[in-house]
């Protein structure tokens, strides 16, 4: 049995989401791109050390194992550095392929378990304060896209944006139901179940959130009046100029230049949905409601996400407390 053959065989066990498919696909494209003639038994730690190496220093070869179309009409040749916090994944995957293979008596060690994980370091949360959130939405109103970054900046994930369709819209309820997601994979996207059962929600409307919403509702229906036969009819609340859905990775470069034209420095789309839950948390609002609202499983995964935005949530603690102890007593306490 060959490495390709062995991954090719464990990812078909695996009964996983799309999108982490799509995931555990990339992470793994250089170690079969290096190693997929090799059989299983010949590899060795120093063959795994070698494709952390060429992924380190950028040297990694591009082959042809599930590589996307794009990646094969352009005929790069060679990857890009990786990251820890990319090569890491791979390791991860490698390990419990060769786990698998121990398991069914195919190899007798584990090469990939005696590489270790590189260090990382925690990257920095940017996120948009109030002021920027307000220009964003300002500037980008009449945009195409511009109620995508409405349901952003109110903390949808891209995938939940992409999926909503209007009958998930309830303008009498002023609700929004959350129930799927468009998830990128290889070759382009799929609607899938949402993130996690807990990401399944139904949230209230905010008022402004609603306008939003009925006026791109009111720009598609006379889109479709102009165009007819040329307008796409799928029901989404996020589509293009002729109503047709756009991929997520479209969504995404559509957001940095929309950040551009409002004069915004760049944040990614996700932390825009940090953004809300930031500035949620500044204002008070407990982090089991703040973890309810973004659809998150775990309340202290809430917390320790957005525990940047507790320094100034006690400064402003501290200042209540100072105005608390050098306030003068009144005539009737001091009595």
């Amino acid at each position: 049995m060959t490495v390709r053959q062995a991954v090719d065989s464990w990812l078909i066990g695996q009964r996983i989401r799309p999108k982490t498919m799509s995931a555990y696909v990339t992470s793994l494209r250089p170690l079969v791109d290096a190693l997929g003639d090799r059989p299983v038994q010949q590899v060795t730690k120093d063959d795994i050390e070698k494709v952390v190496t060429a992924l380190r220093d950028g040297t990694s070869r591009m082959g042809t194992w599930h590589a996307p179309e794009k990646l094969t009409k352009n005929k790069k040749q060679v990857r890009a550095a990786w990251s820890p916090a990319s090569i890491n994944p791979m390791l991860a995957r490698a390990r419990s392929i060769f786990d698998d293979l121990m398991a069914q008596g195919i190899v007798v060690r584990n090469p990939a378990a005696l590489v270790k994980s590189l260090p990382t370091e925690k990257s920095t949360m940017h996120t948009l304060d109030a002021e920027q959130v307000t220009k964003l939405l300002s500037a980008t109103a009449a945009d195409t896209f511009g109620v995508a970054w409405q349901l952003a900046v109110y903390g949808l994930r891209r995938g939940e944006i992409l999926a909503l369709d209007w009958a998930s819209v309830d303008f009498d309820k002023s609700t929004l139901s959350i129930a799927a997601a468009r998830l990128a994979v290889s070759g382009g996207s799929v609607t899938a179940a949402t993130k996690t059962k807990t990401s399944t929600r139904t949230l209230p409307m905010p008022d402004d959130l609603a306008r939003a919403l009925k006026a791109e509702r009111k720009r598609q229906r006379e889109a479709k009046l102009a165009l007819g036969s040329k307008w796409k009819d799928t029901g989404l609340v996020v589509v293009d100029e002729l109503g047709h859905p756009p991929h997520p990775d479209t969504l995404t470069k559509a957001w940095k230049s929309a950040l551009e034209s409002a004069g915004l420095p760049h944040v990614r789309l996700h932390d825009a949905r940090h953004s809300c839950a930031t500035l949620m948390h500044m204002r008070g609002v407990p982090v089991a409601v703040i973890a309810a609202w973004l659809g998150h499983q775990d309340a202290g995964f809430t917390l320790r996400t957005y525990a940047h935005s507790t320094n100034d949530a006690l400064t402003d603690a501290a200042a209540v407390l100072n105005s608390i102890t050098t306030a003068k007593p009144d005539a009737a306490s001091s009595e």
